[in-house]
């Protein structure tokens, strides 16, 4: 969704990230303010099927997300 403050609101429904991107551009590059409406956010099939890969992994496995970063540190002394 777009909307200008001193004018009309105007809403612009994309197909696709390479789109949005597009529009967003467009939009800077001739200085037209803008906000996105982030709630109509949908998952891509792709996204769903790593959702459901990574629910169905040994849970004992599991590694939290600062682990990785901590590990690194200690081994390049970063």
């Amino acid at each position: 969704m777009i909307k200008n403050k001193d004018m009309t609101q105007i809403i612009i429904t994309l197909n696709n990230k390479e789109e949005e991107i597009f529009v967003e551009t467009f939009l800077n590059r001739m200085k037209i303010s803008f906000e996105k409406d982030e709630d109509d956010f949908e998952l891509t099939e792709e996204m769903t099927e790593a959702i459901q890969t990574a629910l169905k992994q040994d849970r004992s496995q599991y590694v939290d997300g600062k682990e990785p970063l901590k590990r690194i540190r200690e081994k390049y002394g970063l």
